[in-house]
């Protein structure tokens, strides 16, 4: 009887640390998928389709549209974006959609720097603009590829 009790004790043992091991390393790996959320204001010329502004705390956005298709109301884009933020420097290939409801989604993939393959996604909001820019302002949301 006391050699079942203790094989069922060190079973028990066992599993608690098993389950602790893969317990931590699940919480590992979803701290590192956390989103990195890098906030920002552009403004658009609407005759060179090349954006530019701020991003984050003192970081810098440039944008160059490179595919503009107007589909009835809205628009399909694809453009690179340059994001620059303390130690985040990268470019990422997007593509996405204008909505007449004024405001553009997008997502793609880095391309270059920081983050090789990480997924992008990103919402702007129209505020504002004369007949040849405008003014946008959102947030970009940073997805690293897990290891």
């Amino acid at each position: 009887m006391t050699n079942i009790k203790t094989i069922f004790g060190l079973l028990a043992a066992v599993v608690a640390t098993v389950v602790g091991v893969v317990a931590f390393g699940a919480a590992q790996a979803s701290a590192s998928s956390t989103p990195i959320v890098i906030t920002y204001a552009k403004t658009c010329n609407e005759a060179t389709g090349q954006c530019v502004g701020t991003a984050g705390d003192g970081g810098t956005l440039e944008m160059q549209i490179t595919s503009f298709r107007a589909t009835g109301s809205a628009a399909q884009l694809t453009l690179t974006e340059k994001i620059r933020v303390e130690d985040i420097s990268f470019t990422a290939e997007m593509k996405g959609l204008v909505s007449p409801a004024g405001f553009i989604v997008l997502n793609g993939t880095v391309t270059d720097g920081s983050f090789v393959g990480a997924q992008v996604h990103q919402r702007s909001n129209f505020v504002s603009g004369p007949a040849t820019a405008s003014v946008w302002t959102g947030e970009l949301q940073l997805l690293p590829a897990s290891a």
